[in-house]
Protein backbone atom coordinates (compact mmCIF):
# COMPACT_ATOMS: atom_id res chain seq x y z
CA UNK A 1 0.00 0.00 0.00
CA UNK A 2 2.57 2.46 1.00
CA UNK A 3 4.09 1.68 -1.95
CA UNK A 4 1.28 2.70 -4.36
CA UNK A 5 0.90 5.63 -2.68
CA UNK A 6 4.04 6.89 -3.57
CA UNK A 7 3.83 5.51 -6.71
CA UNK A 8 0.64 7.48 -7.24
CA UNK A 9 2.02 10.59 -5.49
CA UNK A 10 5.27 10.36 -8.45
CA UNK A 11 3.18 10.14 -10.71
CA UNK A 12 0.81 13.10 -10.53
CA UNK A 13 3.90 15.26 -9.57
CA UNK A 14 6.02 14.41 -12.33
CA UNK A 15 2.84 14.09 -14.57
CA UNK A 16 0.96 17.49 -13.96
CA UNK A 17 0.83 20.53 -15.75
CA UNK A 18 2.27 23.01 -13.12
CA UNK A 19 6.03 22.92 -12.99
CA UNK A 20 7.59 23.47 -9.19
CA UNK A 21 10.86 25.82 -8.71
CA UNK A 22 13.59 23.56 -9.72
CA UNK A 23 16.51 22.97 -7.02
CA UNK A 24 20.14 23.51 -7.19
CA UNK A 25 22.33 20.35 -7.51
CA UNK A 26 25.47 21.83 -9.00
CA UNK A 27 26.85 25.05 -8.17
CA UNK A 28 30.83 26.33 -9.31
CA UNK A 29 31.91 30.06 -9.41
CA UNK A 30 32.05 33.07 -7.19
CA UNK A 31 28.17 32.92 -6.71
CA UNK A 32 28.07 29.39 -4.88
CA UNK A 33 27.44 30.30 -1.59
CA UNK A 34 24.59 32.52 -2.88
CA UNK A 35 23.49 29.42 -4.89
CA UNK A 36 24.53 25.77 -2.89
CA UNK A 37 23.48 22.94 -4.30
CA UNK A 38 20.43 21.62 -2.94
CA UNK A 39 18.61 25.13 -2.44
CA UNK A 40 15.56 25.24 -3.95
CA UNK A 41 14.27 28.31 -6.04
CA UNK A 42 10.99 29.59 -6.35
CA UNK A 43 9.79 29.46 -9.71
CA UNK A 44 10.01 33.12 -9.91
CA UNK A 45 13.45 33.69 -8.87
CA UNK A 46 15.84 35.57 -11.08
CA UNK A 47 19.50 34.20 -10.60
CA UNK A 48 22.28 36.95 -10.73
CA UNK A 49 25.61 35.23 -12.18
CA UNK A 50 28.96 36.74 -12.54
CA UNK A 51 31.33 35.81 -14.55
CA UNK A 52 32.77 31.98 -13.92
CA UNK A 53 29.63 31.12 -12.70
CA UNK A 54 27.85 27.83 -13.43
CA UNK A 55 24.80 26.32 -11.97
CA UNK A 56 22.93 22.91 -12.93
CA UNK A 57 18.88 23.35 -12.14
CA UNK A 58 16.85 20.39 -11.50
CA UNK A 59 13.00 20.66 -12.03
CA UNK A 60 9.96 18.07 -13.67
CA UNK A 61 11.74 19.38 -17.00
CA UNK A 62 14.64 18.12 -16.48
CA UNK A 63 18.23 19.89 -16.35
CA UNK A 64 19.35 23.12 -17.17
CA UNK A 65 22.36 24.07 -16.83
CA UNK A 66 23.43 28.19 -17.14
CA UNK A 67 26.41 30.00 -17.10
CA UNK A 68 27.50 33.92 -15.96
CA UNK A 69 27.83 36.47 -16.25
CA UNK A 70 23.98 37.66 -16.23
CA UNK A 71 20.32 37.42 -15.23
CA UNK A 72 18.30 34.22 -15.56
CA UNK A 73 14.98 33.09 -14.63
CA UNK A 74 14.83 30.06 -12.77
CA UNK A 75 12.32 28.46 -14.41
CA UNK A 76 12.38 27.85 -18.53
CA UNK A 77 9.97 28.02 -20.64
CA UNK A 78 11.44 25.71 -23.20
CA UNK A 79 10.39 22.41 -23.09
CA UNK A 80 12.68 19.07 -22.66
CA UNK A 81 10.69 15.99 -24.07
CA UNK A 82 11.05 12.93 -22.47
CA UNK A 83 12.51 13.81 -19.03
CA UNK A 84 9.27 13.89 -17.11
CA UNK A 85 8.68 10.21 -18.02
CA UNK A 86 12.38 9.32 -17.89
CA UNK A 87 12.08 10.52 -14.11
CA UNK A 88 8.86 8.73 -13.89
CA UNK A 89 10.79 5.23 -14.82
CA UNK A 90 13.93 6.03 -12.48
CA UNK A 91 11.98 6.94 -9.43
CA UNK A 92 9.74 3.78 -8.98
CA UNK A 93 11.02 2.13 -5.97
CA UNK A 94 9.16 -1.36 -6.83
CA UNK A 95 10.88 -1.50 -10.56
CA UNK A 96 12.60 -4.46 -11.59
CA UNK A 97 13.21 -3.50 -15.19
CA UNK A 98 16.79 -4.39 -16.31
CA UNK A 99 19.13 -2.46 -19.23
CA UNK A 100 21.37 -4.37 -20.89
CA UNK A 101 25.13 -2.93 -20.65
CA UNK A 102 26.15 -1.17 -23.49
CA UNK A 103 29.78 0.52 -24.94
CA UNK A 104 30.93 3.22 -22.88
CA UNK A 105 31.56 6.25 -25.32
CA UNK A 106 34.62 8.69 -24.77
CA UNK A 107 34.95 7.55 -21.45
CA UNK A 108 31.22 8.69 -20.18
CA UNK A 109 28.55 6.60 -19.45
CA UNK A 110 25.61 6.09 -22.16
CA UNK A 111 21.97 5.36 -21.31
CA UNK A 112 23.23 1.58 -22.36
CA UNK A 113 25.60 2.08 -19.40
CA UNK A 114 23.55 3.52 -16.37
CA UNK A 115 21.66 1.99 -13.89
CA UNK A 116 17.52 2.01 -15.30
CA UNK A 117 16.95 2.63 -11.42
CA UNK A 118 18.01 5.19 -8.54
CA UNK A 119 17.20 3.08 -6.23
CA UNK A 120 19.37 -0.04 -7.32
CA UNK A 121 22.76 -0.65 -5.82
CA UNK A 122 25.78 0.08 -8.40
CA UNK A 123 27.99 -2.86 -7.81
CA UNK A 124 30.74 -1.17 -8.97
CA UNK A 125 30.47 1.85 -6.77
CA UNK A 126 31.27 2.83 -2.83
CA UNK A 127 29.66 5.24 -1.08
CA UNK A 128 26.99 6.57 0.65
CA UNK A 129 23.68 4.46 -0.78
CA UNK A 130 19.97 6.29 -0.60
CA UNK A 131 17.20 3.38 0.21
CA UNK A 132 14.00 4.02 -0.21
CA UNK A 133 12.41 0.26 0.59
CA UNK A 134 14.93 -1.73 3.36
CA UNK A 135 12.84 -4.49 2.27
CA UNK A 136 13.20 -4.62 -1.69
CA UNK A 137 16.46 -4.03 -2.10
CA UNK A 138 18.18 -4.88 -5.48
CA UNK A 139 21.79 -4.52 -6.84
CA UNK A 140 22.67 -3.74 -10.46
CA UNK A 141 25.60 -4.19 -12.75
CA UNK A 142 26.55 -2.88 -16.02
CA UNK A 143 26.99 -6.20 -18.04
CA UNK A 144 25.66 -9.72 -17.60
CA UNK A 145 28.09 -11.31 -19.80
CA UNK A 146 29.17 -13.40 -17.31
CA UNK A 147 27.33 -15.40 -14.39
CA UNK A 148 28.50 -14.23 -11.14
CA UNK A 149 28.24 -14.44 -7.20
CA UNK A 150 28.15 -11.15 -5.66
CA UNK A 151 29.12 -12.39 -1.61
CA UNK A 152 27.95 -9.31 0.58
CA UNK A 153 28.64 -8.88 4.46
CA UNK A 154 27.91 -6.42 7.03
CA UNK A 155 25.60 -5.74 9.67
CA UNK A 156 26.79 -9.12 11.52
CA UNK A 157 25.60 -11.32 8.57
CA UNK A 158 26.72 -12.43 5.18
CA UNK A 159 25.13 -13.64 1.78
CA UNK A 160 24.98 -14.33 -1.77
CA UNK A 161 23.62 -12.73 -4.47
CA UNK A 162 23.71 -15.25 -7.65
CA UNK A 163 23.66 -13.77 -11.03
CA UNK A 164 23.20 -16.20 -14.24
CA UNK A 165 24.40 -14.65 -17.31
CA UNK A 166 22.04 -12.25 -18.99
CA UNK A 167 21.10 -10.91 -15.70
CA UNK A 168 22.36 -6.95 -14.24
CA UNK A 169 19.88 -7.20 -11.93
CA UNK A 170 19.97 -9.14 -8.45
CA UNK A 171 17.86 -9.40 -4.97
CA UNK A 172 19.78 -7.93 -1.99
CA UNK A 173 20.48 -11.50 0.12
CA UNK A 174 17.35 -11.57 2.64
CA UNK A 175 20.33 -13.33 5.30
CA UNK A 176 21.65 -9.54 5.31
CA UNK A 177 19.32 -6.74 6.94
CA UNK A 178 19.19 -3.38 5.26
CA UNK A 179 19.13 -1.17 8.56
CA UNK A 180 19.62 2.73 8.11
CA UNK A 181 23.66 4.22 8.98
CA UNK A 182 24.92 0.17 8.52
CA UNK A 183 28.28 -0.34 6.11
CA UNK A 184 28.72 -3.28 4.09
CA UNK A 185 30.91 -4.79 1.83
CA UNK A 186 30.23 -6.32 -2.05
CA UNK A 187 32.74 -8.07 -3.48
CA UNK A 188 32.33 -9.15 -6.87
CA UNK A 189 34.78 -11.12 -9.26
CA UNK A 190 36.76 -8.48 -11.89
CA UNK A 191 35.71 -5.78 -9.48
CA UNK A 192 37.14 -3.72 -6.63
CA UNK A 193 34.85 -4.99 -3.27
CA UNK A 194 32.62 -1.89 -3.05
CA UNK A 195 32.41 -0.47 0.61
CA UNK A 196 28.64 1.06 0.92
CA UNK A 197 26.74 3.32 3.83
CA UNK A 198 23.30 2.79 3.84
CA UNK A 199 20.48 5.73 4.50
CA UNK A 200 17.16 5.01 4.41
CA UNK A 201 15.23 7.62 3.20
CA UNK A 202 11.35 7.88 2.21
CA UNK A 203 10.19 7.90 -1.14
CA UNK A 204 9.79 11.62 -2.12
CA UNK A 205 6.68 13.54 -4.32
CA UNK A 206 8.82 15.18 -6.48
CA UNK A 207 12.20 15.17 -8.38
CA UNK A 208 13.12 18.01 -6.86
CA UNK A 209 12.68 16.59 -3.60
CA UNK A 210 14.23 13.64 -4.44
CA UNK A 211 17.12 15.67 -5.77
CA UNK A 212 17.42 17.75 -2.45
CA UNK A 213 17.08 14.92 -0.31
CA UNK A 214 19.68 12.82 -1.98
CA UNK A 215 22.33 16.29 -1.36
CA UNK A 216 21.35 16.51 2.08
CA UNK A 217 22.14 12.25 3.02
CA UNK A 218 25.70 12.49 0.75
CA UNK A 219 24.41 10.24 -1.89
CA UNK A 220 26.55 11.36 -4.49
CA UNK A 221 26.11 8.42 -6.85
CA UNK A 222 22.33 8.59 -6.92
CA UNK A 223 22.59 11.80 -7.75
CA UNK A 224 24.74 11.87 -10.34
CA UNK A 225 22.90 9.20 -12.04
CA UNK A 226 20.30 11.37 -11.08
CA UNK A 227 21.26 14.30 -13.04
CA UNK A 228 23.05 11.97 -16.08
CA UNK A 229 19.87 10.85 -16.95
CA UNK A 230 17.15 13.76 -16.95
CA UNK A 231 19.68 15.44 -18.90
CA UNK A 232 18.89 17.50 -21.58
CA UNK A 233 21.78 17.90 -22.59
CA UNK A 234 21.73 21.26 -23.36
CA UNK A 235 22.94 25.11 -21.86
CA UNK A 236 21.70 28.10 -21.37
CA UNK A 237 23.29 31.72 -21.68
CA UNK A 238 20.28 33.54 -22.06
Amino acid sequence: MARALAAAALGAALGGTAIAGPVVVRAVGPSAKAYPAGKQLADSAQLVLKPGDTLVLLDARGTRTISGPGTFAAVSTGTRAGATQTASQILRTNSTSERRGGAVRGGLPTMDTRSPNLWFLDLSKSGTMCVADPQAVRVWRMSGDKAADVKVSGAGSTGTITLPVGATVGEWPKSVPVTDGAEYTITTEGLAPAKIKVVTVPAQASIEDTASQLIAKGCNTQLDLLIATTSAANSSGD
